[in-house]
């Protein structure tokens, strides 16, 4: 006959065990550092389990790095780039995100026995490029901190709030 703490253990084990694919939005915060803890703690000794940690570069951010050949053209400078060019900043400024966001993340990350991908994806917005990313590698659940500045501030256009309504 089992022990009936060894019974409680193997269920709780269990619950922990929900998820197999958690995205984590992170941008080395306080309130991301936090949320890979609790998505750490989901699965973290699932080897079988993926957790995605993602760092969102809204497209308009890009479009700084190119200059309008003819200014009279209006500010639409990403239309007039040349591909190679468009190209190699989006690759330079990519392996820097990616860069970024594996300094930030991998001291978080030791001893954990899930997969991890960390990955950098370019959105319209923070919270578009999260919800897409997030449904295009099936991800069942999206653990994300908030910076704790109120309704109010939800209202106006916090990412958390926007991914939470478009999620």
């Amino acid at each position: 006959m089992p022990r009936p703490g060894a019974q409680r253990r193997t269920a709780r084990k269990e619950t922990r065990m929900l998820y197999k694919k958690i995205l984590v939005p992170f941008d080395g915060s306080e309130p991301a550092r936090h949320a890979l803890e609790v998505a750490k703690n989901l699965v973290a000794d699932d080897p079988e389990a993926t957790l995605y940690l993602l760092n969102v570069l809204p497209a308009g951010t890009l479009a700084s790095h190119f200059d309008s050949a003819d200014s009279t053209q209006g500010s639409t400078p990403m239309l007039l780039a040349d591909p190679n060019a468009y190209q190699s900043v989006i690759k330079s400024e990519t392996d820097l995100a990616l860069s970024k966001l594996a300094e930030g993340a991998d001291d978080a990350l030791a001893g954990v026995s899930c997969c991890v991908v960390k990955d950098v994806a370019i959105g319209g917005s923070v919270p578009d490029g999260i919800v897409d990313y997030g449904c295009d590698h099936g991800c069942e659940i999206i653990v994300m901190g908030r910076r704790g500045l109120g309704g109010l501030r939800g209202m106006l256009g916090s990412v958390s709030y926007s991914v939470l309504h478009s999620a």
